[in-house]
């Protein structure tokens, strides 16, 4: 459950009064389009943390996440209009794009290998080129935010290599196990004896389990 600490503007509580269900306080569940919009900032809303940590995990049993980013820019867009060079919407957009920027940077800490995909990185690229134009003032923060991605993404490419080091050579080394074991139960065969099949996958090495992702 996901305590909630920010309300929305009057229009969307509407909205979430239709498609969300609350229980003492607490968001447990509603329809896939109003948890989405759930995640989306404006200038006076930003999800709480654990919240938009629990629908972004679970989000991409329904949706994948190059899609779900995709839709967030488009909520965005619509409701902020990205586009607006008036002085007012130059006022509100100056408001609005840190948050923004700020839930890119907390997505892409918390699952770096949804940025893994080519389709996620071009919505990334546009997006933060239109808040660097539209608002120079989060040039340094969008900038970090790059930066940390790639950081957090060459580690998990060298953390993936490492293991697939460890899997190559814990492999060669059952190998060498296996052939040490036959040596010495070779006689049973003799005898009539035989290797049970849990014992035969017992020798075998236990794969590593990947986090949650596509």
């Amino acid at each position: 459950m996901v305590r909630l600490s920010v309300c929305r503007s009057v229009c969307d509580q509407d909205i979430s009064r239709t498609a969300l269900v609350y229980r003492e306080g607490h968001l447990v569940s509603g329809t896939l389009d109003a948890l989405i919009q759930h995640i989306v900032p404006t200038i006076d809303y930003y999800p709480d943390r654990a919240y938009l940590f629990a629908f972004l995990l679970s989000s991409r049993l329904f949706i994948k996440p190059h899609e779900l980013l995709g839709r967030v820019i488009a909520l965005c867009d619509v409701q902020q209009k990205l586009t607006d060079k008036t002085p007012h919407g130059k006022e509100r957009l100056t408001r609005f794009i840190p948050r923004l920027v700020q839930l890119l940077a907390e997505w892409s800490e918390t699952f770096p290998y949804d940025f893994r995909d080519e389709r996620v990185m071009a919505h990334v690229r546009g997006i933060t080129h239109r808040c660097v134009s539209v608002e120079s003032g989060v040039r340094h923060e969008v900038s970090s935010l790059l930066q940390n991605l790639l950081h957090r993404l060459t580690t998990l490419e060298q953390y993936e290599e490492f293991l697939k080091r460890v899997n190559e050579n814990a492999t060669t080394s059952n190998a060498e196990c296996l052939s040490t074991l036959c040596a010495h139960i070779k006689p049973w065969f003799t005898k009539g004896y035989q290797i049970e099949p849990h014992t035969s996958e017992a020798i075998n090495l236990s794969q590593p389990i990947e986090y949650i992702r596509d």
